[in-house]
Formats: structure tokens, sequence, C-alpha cells
């Protein structure tokens, strides 16, 4: 009995003390529709509403009136979660560095039987590789020590949105509300969908660090002023190297991009069973051979996408909602992403109630490197074992929902 009373007790603390900063920017209503579906999200591990409806208690006993009062938060224009992510973001920055690696990607929320919903549009299918209909998400990570993982941005998005009006501009509105939020701080890491003159001067323009794997394609301006492709230029580079007796797999040089003076560094590397070399573009100092390696590790981390938003997918749901309305997809992404930003608090704020909820998942799940699929397993354990205590809010929240 007082091993429950502690996980109840611990985990509705945290939620409190993760929900505060952003209950002050939503009134009442909306403030008992984001603790509600926050809750809901990870002890259901859906963004389908009719299942989140099932976790939700409270005086209304009908789940039709419960389904209608959630779809309306939806689509409100008063229920704009905007300033709550603001908010969000800010009360993080305890956690991020100006070393911090940001992982930036797109993902894709494929809709292909989807045809009446708004703004649809062609995206590539990554798990079957084909053009199919759906939307696009521009997630952001902050990868953070022990494989802890803060996201800060899941904003979906259609091209044929006439306020979008082109991906650049997307990614440019997410990186200046991140770096606004976050004061500058931070590294930005992408794959070579990134590799893109717009973004480099995006970049460049508001002073933002950067490492961004290169296609080899690109022109840039060696430091004796002799312009060049970058594939060439490592291969040169690795041919000096050879023939001054330098066994290291790793290249590393001095920049700049045509038409910019501010001085880039390449570093290249050709990694066993791979005739092409690796080549990452960044604005962070390289000098040494111990500095590439360092600009090595931080693209390694970018892997933190991929990790990050299969577990959105397959745990929360991200792909599966059940929504028409454009900003209702928009908010459910936005929420799946406050419930997987819970998990991080309970993993930053507590390792106690961590290992607690640890204890309460197969031993199957022991081997698993990333965290969050253990963690949200052992919530939904205990929740499926005390579903009315669990639930039902405290009664300073009923009286104040």
């Amino acid at each position: 009995m007082l091993r429950k009373d502690l996980l109840i007790d611990k985990t509705r603390n945290l939620l409190g003390e993760f929900l505060d900063p952003m209950l002050g920017q939503l009134d009442k209503p909306r403030q008992r529709f984001l603790r509600q579906t926050i809750r809901a999200i990870l002890f259901s591990g859906s963004l389908v509403v009719m299942e989140l409806c099932k976790w939700v208690r409270d005086k209304c006993s009908d789940p039709f009136y419960k389904d209608k009062r959630l779809l309306n938060n939806m689509v409100s224009p008063r229920a704009d979660l905007g300033m709550a992510v603001t908010a969000y973001r800010r009360s993080l920055n305890r956690y991020i560095q100006p070393q911090t690696p940001f992982a930036i990607d797109l993902t894709d929320l494929a809709k292909p039987r989807a045809r009446k919903m708004k703004y649809l549009a062609l995206v590539r299918d990554g798990s079957e590789g084909n053009l199919v209909t759906g939307y696009w998400c521009i997630e952001v990570y902050a990868h953070l020590k022990g494989k802890r993982v803060l996201p800060l941005a899941l904003d979906v998005y259609s091209i044929d949105d006439p306020a979008v009006g082109s991906e650049n501009k997307q990614i440019e509105r997410v990186v200046d509300a991140i770096n606004t939020d976050l004061q500058g701080n931070g590294v930005w890491v992408a794959d070579r969908g990134f590799d893109r003159l717009e973004l480099y001067e995006m970049w460049l323009s508001r002073n933002c660090h950067f490492v961004v794997r290169q296609r080899g394609n690109r022109a840039v301006i060696t430091h004796q002023g002799v312009r060049v492709i970058l594939k060439d230029y490592v291969e040169t580079l690795a041919q000096h190297n050879a023939r001054q007796g330098q066994c290291s797999n790793i290249v590393f040089a001095r920049v700049h991009l045509p038409d910019y003076a501010k001085s880039l560094y390449v570093v290249a590397s050709w990694l066993p069973g791979h005739d092409e070399p690796l080549i990452l573009l960044t604005t962070l100092v390289v000098e040494t051979l111990d500095q590439a390696r360092n600009i090595l590790r931080y693209y390694k981390k970018r892997w933190i996408c991929e990790e990050a938003g299969q577990f959105l997918k397959s745990r929360v749901g991200l792909e599966r909602f059940r929504v028409r309305r454009y900003v209702a997809i928009q908010r459910l992404a936005i929420l799946g992403m406050l419930a997987m930003g819970f998990l991080s608090w309970i993993l930053l704020r507590s390792r106690d109630l961590t290992k607690r909820l640890f204890s309460l998942t197969s031993r199957f799940r022991k081997d698993v490197i990333f965290k969050y699929y253990r963690l949200l397993d052992g919530i939904q354990q205990f929740v499926r074992l005390n579903p009315n205590e669990f639930v039902i809010p405290p009664p300073d929240i009923q009286k104040n929902g």
C-alpha cells in the first residue's frame, strides 16, 4: 500500500510541476483539457480521441459529451497551444547548454487512405519508400546525457497550406521559435535533407551553430581562395594525408561558402565497409583531430530523431490519429510531444520514480537502450493495476477543473 501511494503521489506531483508553467498561459477550461489529455495519452498510448475519452474521469459520465468536448478543444481558436508550448520550452532552459545538440529532421505522417482531410499533400512514406498522401512534420529534439531526450517541436504542416509558403520558411519559423525560447543555445544537427543554401543563410544570419551532413556536390572556397566541390576536396585532403604518412581515416579543413566570409569547417570520415566518405559541414572550430572526432560524435547523436520518432509513432500513435481538421491534427501532435516531454521530466527530476516504474516492466524490456519504452510501459502497467486511484484527479484539481 505504501509503495502504491508513493508512486501515485510522486507521479501526480511531477505532473503538476511539469504542467504548471503551461497552465498559467491557459484559461480554466483549457487547463482541464491539457491535464486530462496528457494523462489520457500516457495511459492509453493513443492519439485517437475515443481512446482518450476512456481515460478521462470527471463528472461527465456520457462518453458522447466527453468526445464532443475534447474535439471542440482540438479546433477551438481559444484552445491554441502556442503559448503553452513556449512556456514548456522555457521551463526546459535550465537543462540546455550552448553545446547541447538539437537534432532536427523531417518525418512523414502518411495517410494513404485519406480523401477528405484538409490540405492533404504528397509525402514520401519512410517505411514503404513511395509517395502517398499525408502531412510533413518538423521534429526537433535536444539530446542530453544518458540518452535523455527533450522534444522541442513536432510541427505538422502541409505544403498545400497557403500559410506555410514553403518548406524552408516553415523550418525557419520552427528554428526561430526555439532560438527565442532557449536564448540561442544549442547546436543544430541535421542530415543531408538540410544541405540547402537557404538554411545555411538562415543559421548564419542568426549566429547559430550547426553540423550538417553533405551530399558532396556543394561548392566551397578553401582557405587558399580556391573554389572546389566538397567531395573532390576531401579526396584531395585524404591523398595529401597519405603522402604525409598519416594513416587517420578522418580529414578536416577550414572553408567558407561563396559570398559568405564566415569561416566554416569540413570534416570527412571513411567508415569501414563504405567507399563514400561521410562529409560534415560545421560552424564549430575544427583545428585538431580530437575536435574533428567531436564533430563526428555530434552527428551520431542525430540518430535520436529516428529513435524518438519511432517511439512516438509506435507507442504514442503519432500516425494513427482519426480527426480530419487540419488544426486538430497539429494540436494532437503537440499533445503527443508534451506527453513525451513529461516522460523526459520524470527521467530528469526523479531517479527514484524512474527505477520504481522500470521495476514494473517486463524483464524482456531490460535490454532496451531507448528508456522511454520501459518508462511508458511502467506507467501503463501501474495504471492497469490501479485504474481508479490513478486516473481520478486529486480533490483540488476536481474543484478548480
